[in-house]
């Protein structure tokens, strides 16, 4: 053998020796940065995973996929490399969450796969997440279904907020049941808890939905839940007032750009009940606050006035007309008893606020038709980001028009007047086009105050 062809064998190995090194690695090991949680991530059969706590499974064998225009991403991974990572910082919500300062301290893989695609999966010491991302060269795509397959090694008790369809408020009871009792036809929306034993939960959430359907959960008839998705609707019908079921739907879930991250999946983990309220991983998780300039956000309180006028009877002022008469009696009382707080102030301005927008929107709606009813596209901040483009000129010069006239009439006590809108704001509470209801609008701008990169 020539010294030009040994050298070139002793080049050559470690480069064979790497390439064979990739292929034959299949399975991986994250683990959260107390070392509490540990995820072991497979992609021999698809991508497998299963997640232990204090070296005790909790979920195992677990599967994930997506159906995009018709090929099933992840039914067959081959990892073309793979990346870890970690993280530990402070970050300080513009809006407060339970805490001032929240830290973020996680470890992360992300796997490359053929195909254009790829899974994200991170560690906390709070639970765990993953995302599916795509590189694909389309600029439009379907979504035919998404697998997120949950496998528990026992048939525990879960927490499951039932559904009777997709057409929901989402304000359901919270029932125990066993997995193996729940039927693939029985639905629920999110969180869902499941109690692992020795005091641990599970809680079952999602985050940073754009442009997709909200995540439902339905049974396997065995020790596990599955996700399940509302269709995309391509027709829908004005059954009430605020009320809008869909009619005709596609046998996809999502139209939706090539190249992108989908949402987060999120096992959250609690080693006892109390945990629970304080794990942050649904707003750590969340696409950081899009708005530049968060000087005009202060605390302070607020009251929701139409879930506030149920169930008052014998006043002599208006209570069912999105709680205006009910607004105006309560800054009487109030004045006084809050006013060295600063409270009713605070109480009065938010209140305005409200009932100029509400007020035009309610206009807006009854002007401009059906057709230009609002699409609550989950991770707009609150209602207002998702109305169509002839809704937004509409409401702006109704609340032009409103402020106008406020600033220049005032009631007995002092307080301007607002515009009365209807007698229903139950819209707030309806589902969106995907199933998710939009709630008042506090808790998407608590998403979309997260800040930091």
């Amino acid at each position: 053998m020539t010294g030009m062809l040994k050298k070139a064998l002793f080049v050559l190995l470690p480069i064979s020796l790497a390439v064979g090194d990739a292929k034959a690695q299949s399975s991986y090991d994250l683990r959260s940065p107390n070392n509490r949680i540990e995820l072991r991530i497979r992609t021999a059969n698809g991508i497998r995973y299963d997640v232990l706590l204090g070296g005790r499974a909790i979920l195992q064998d677990c599967t994930l996929s997506i159906d995009v225009d018709h090929k099933k991403l992840g039914a067959e991974a081959k990892v073309l490399k793979h990346k870890e990572g970690s993280q530990d910082r402070v970050l300080e919500p513009v809006v407060r969450q339970k805490f001032a300062k929240i830290r973020e301290n996680y470890k992360e893989l992300h796997l490359d796969l053929d195909g254009g695609y790829g899974v994200t999966f991170r560690a906390y010491n709070e639970g765990a997440a993953y995302r599916l991302e795509t590189s694909l060269p389309q600029a439009e795509v379907k979504i035919y279904g998404e697998e997120m397959n949950l496998n528990f090694p026992s048939n525990y008790v879960v927490y499951y907020p039932e559904e009777e369809s997709f057409f929901s408020h989402n304000e359901r009871k919270y029932l125990p049941r066993h997995l193996a009792a729940i039927d693939p036809a029985f639905i629920a929306t999110l969180p869902a808890v499941v109690d692992v034993e020795n005091g641990a939960k599970v809680a079952i959430a999602e985050s940073d939905v754009e442009e997709y359907p909200g995540l439902w959960l339905r049974g396997t008839s065995g020790n596990g839940l599955a996700a399940t998705f509302p269709p995309y609707p391509l027709k829908e019908k004005l059954e009430r007032e605020s009320d809008v079921r869909v009619v005709e739907a596609a046998d996809y879930i999502a139209v939706t750009k090539g190249t992108r991250a989908f949402p987060w999946r999120i096992i959250g983990i609690a080693e006892k009940d109390g945990d629970l309220l304080t794990n942050q991983l649904t707003w750590l998780l969340a696409k950081p606050s899009q708005v530049q300039d968060t000087s005009w956000i202060k605390a302070g309180k607020v009251a929701w006035d139409w879930w506030n006028d149920w169930n008052v009877y014998g006043v002599d002022f208006n209570v069912h007309s999105s709680g205006r008469g009910l607004v105006q009696e309560r800054r009487r009382a109030g004045r006084g008893a809050g006013s060295e707080h600063g409270g009713a102030d605070r109480l009065r301005e938010g209140e305005e606020r409200s009932g100029h927008f509400m007020g035009a929107m309610e206009q807006a709606w009854r002007s401009t038709g059906e057709s230009a009813r609002p699409v609550r596209e989950v991770g707009h901040c609150g209602n207002q980001g998702g109305l169509h483009a002839a809704q937004r000129s509409k409401i702006d010069q109704l609340l032009s028009q409103s402020e106008s006239r406020d600033g220049k009439a005032e009631d007995a006590s002092g307080f301007s007047r607002g515009p009365e809108t209807g007698d229903d704001d139950a819209h707030v509470a309806e589902p969106d086009r995907h199933g998710r209801r939009a709630g008042n609008g506090m808790g998407q701008v608590e998403r979309g105050n997260r800040s930091g990169p």
